[in-house]
């Protein structure tokens, strides 16, 4: 008996150390033995692996696909929303600049009431002044043309009076009563 292992078949029961009984050991026929060693039935189990390879590697391409595509989106959709969150926040940054300019705009506008309405007292308070002041030119200027219109008054004029140089008067100041 030898140990060393035919090319054609391999048995395993002359390296066991008892003997198999015929019940145990299968009777396989030649014929059997062919059907799984025929280069065409070996052939179409080659043919089977390879289709399950291709199918294999089909699946892994898209996949491979699916996921970057998936992965485009994903990438675009990450931008517009950094853009979006951008835009909120430069509209927070111009709601504070409008809030802040109205409410420069609302001081200089009372500021602006406030000096028109002082313009608007001294004004008025002007405008009566010369009023007054008209007034009492138009009756001064009235006084003066009643004066000239009514000629020389030569008879209630009292006419100045001579006198000598030798005589001297004293002059007495005029008391109020």
């Amino acid at each position: 008996m030898s140990t060393t292992p035919s090319h054609k078949r391999l048995d395993l029961g002359d390296s066991l150390p008892f003997e198999p009984s015929n019940e145990e050991r299968p009777h396989i026929d030649p014929a059997d033995v062919d059907q799984f060693t025929d280069v065409t039935t070996l052939g179409k189990r080659t043919w089977l692996t390879y289709a399950c390879f291709l199918i294999a590697v089909g699946i892994g391409v898209a996949v491979t696909l699916a996921w970057q595509s998936y992965s485009d989106a994903a990438r675009e959709t990450i931008a517009r929303a950094a853009a979006l969150k951008a835009i909120s926040a430069d509209l927070d940054a111009v709601r504070q600049s409008v809030d802040r300019i109205s409410n420069n705009v609302a001081t200089s506008q009372e500021q602006m009431t406030h000096s028109v309405d002082q313009l608007a007292a001294h004004v008025a308070t002007g405008q009566e002044q010369i009023t007054r002041e008209i007034t009492a030119l138009q009756t001064v200027e009235r006084q003066i043309f009643d004066k000239v219109s009514t000629g020389p008054a030569s008879a209630t004029t009292p006419k100045p009076v001579l006198r000598s140089s030798r005589a001297s008067t004293a002059l007495t100041p005029a008391r109020n009563p």
